[in-house]
């Protein structure tokens, strides 16, 4: 957790922003949370747990943790979208259902091998891979 307070600071100054009190709770706070998440929803939960926060700090902050590649945003086909704090091994792959909106992870590591692999031979450098798979769940499919 601490490290990734950290880098969020240093983001932060690189960026001529301030790492404020509050917005090093909501990190903290986001940080803790387990598995998606959106942010209307956190906004109640951090509400009902501490003091009142303005919905504009969360979003900025929110929108701040992106940039610095500690959160990942991912957007169903109706529209919602989720959060979730950025796995270290740099890839990610999500399988997403069209109709109930239920979100798996994909822990199978070929993809990201065979991503790498493909890139390579295009001589493009990896930084970060992202793949959402949109599509019916085996519970909306019967």
């Amino acid at each position: 957790m601490k490290k990734k307070i950290d880098l969020f600071k240093s983001y932060l100054m690189d960026n001529d922003s301030r790492f404020t009190n509050q917005k090093e709770e909501i990190a903290i706070a986001l940080f803790n949370t387990k598995g998606h998440f959106e942010i209307e929803d956190f906004i109640d939960e951090f509400r009902s747990t501490t003091k009142k926060l303005s919905r504009a700090t969360v979003y900025r902050t929110v929108k701040q943790l992106l940039d610095a590649g500690l959160l990942q945003k991912i957007s169903t086909r109706d529209g919602k979208v989720f959060y979730e704090h950025n796995t270290p091994q740099n890839h990610h792959a999500h399988v997403i259902c069209n109709n109930c909106g239920k979100i798996q992870e994909i822990k199978e590591k070929t993809i990201s091998g065979f991503i790498t692999s493909y890139c390579d031979t295009l001589k493009f450098t990896v930084e970060y891979q992202s793949v959402h798979v949109y599509g019916i769940c085996k519970k909306c499919n019967k």
